[in-house]
């Protein structure tokens, strides 16, 4: 069976009671998060083997992150905690026009901080799928670690997804963090940018335009457009999938929960996965479209994730 393997942040999202900026909210609910971790949670929702390379610290919200984890069926074993380093949290509050207030501390978060020994017991096969995103790429030590994984799965052949999760006030120098972003982009085979982040990478504001300036490369691109659902670009040609109607309450781990639909798709392919045509990617990226739009009707990201028959409903 092939299995996914992400690596990133996991953090504590305390997510705002009621609506106001983060000045004047008084309280807030505890939730896992962190944008690679969701992704694992939705494949491991969806009945796949998904493990989670990271690091807490050790304490109490570390202890809680794993055993969240734990508890939707993802693979922990390779979860270490640091003494040095602390746990990230996050704090967000909902505005009245859906608009999220993001506030961070990470100064000294021990996702960024493992190291190549820590994880040199992972091994890839033909068929597996690497996930990461850009937040853990802050750090010359992390970005090690993602080179060397990169390098290891490259070797038997698994397939590369890359999610950049542009988070601009998590990067003194932003010209840094876009320099990052598309060095890796030339490592992946599969990219999800939302359009926000295309237009951001490209400077441009028109998704053509910015897709212009990918299509030298041999890879698949996939634009989330909310509730509009997603396009994919792949050599110059695209497909188009519409979005779905649902009652959405939170849009937290939305574009993650896409992901990981579209990857648990994939591990279902094993070793074909890599010859799909543009024709069998659109029930694919349809799927992820539902599992977007599904995990939008409830609270906190992980816990909002449906599994395969909750997901199918949508639409219906």
């Amino acid at each position: 069976m092939s299995k996914l393997v992400s690596i990133g942040e996991v953090l504590i999202d305390f997510q705002s009671v009621g609506t106001g900026s983060l000045k004047h909210i008084q309280q807030f609910i505890k939730n896992a998060g962190g944008a690679p971790a969701n992704v694992c949670v939705q494949a491991a929702k969806l009945g796949q083997k998904a493990i989670y390379l990271t690091q807490v610290g050790d304490d109490g919200f570390g202890e809680f992150l794993i055993e969240e984890l734990q508890n939707t069926g993802v693979d922990t074993s390779y979860i270490k905690k640091s003494k040095q380093y602390h746990t990230s949290l996050a704090f967000v509050s909902y505005k009245e026009d859906g608009e999220r207030e993001f506030s961070f501390y990470r100064a000294n978060a021990a996702d960024l901080y493992f190291t190549k020994e820590d994880f040199k017991e992972v091994t890839f096969e033909q068929g597996d799928i690497l996930e990461f995103g850009s937040v853990a790429l802050k750090t010359e030590a992390s970005r090690e670690v993602h080179l060397d994984l990169i390098q290891r799965a490259r070797q038997k052949d698994a397939l590369i997804c890359f999610d950049p999760n542009i988070r601009l006030n998590l990067w003194e120098n932003h010209k840094e963090l876009k320099e990052v972003i598309l060095e890796y982009i030339t490592y992946a085979d599969i990219i999800k940018f939302s359009e926000d982040e295309l237009f951001y990478l490209t400077d441009t504001n028109q998704i053509e335009e910015g897709m212009e300036q990918f299509k030298h490369q041999d890879k698949i691109f996939l634009i989330t457009l909310g509730s509009a659902g997603a396009i994919l670009y792949r050599n110059g040609c695209r497909i188009e999938v519409k979005g779905f109607k649902v009652k959405a309450v939170d849009t937290t781990g939305a574009g993650d929960s896409f992901f990981g639909g579209l990857i648990s798709m994939l591990l279902k392919k094993g070793s074909q996965a890599k010859n799909l045509t543009l024709q069998e990617y659109q029930p694919m990226v349809e799927f992820a479209c539902k599992c977007g739009a599904y995990t939008t009707t409830g609270f906190g990201a992980m816990k909002a994730m449906g599994n395969e028959k909750e997901i199918e409903s949508v639409g219906k």
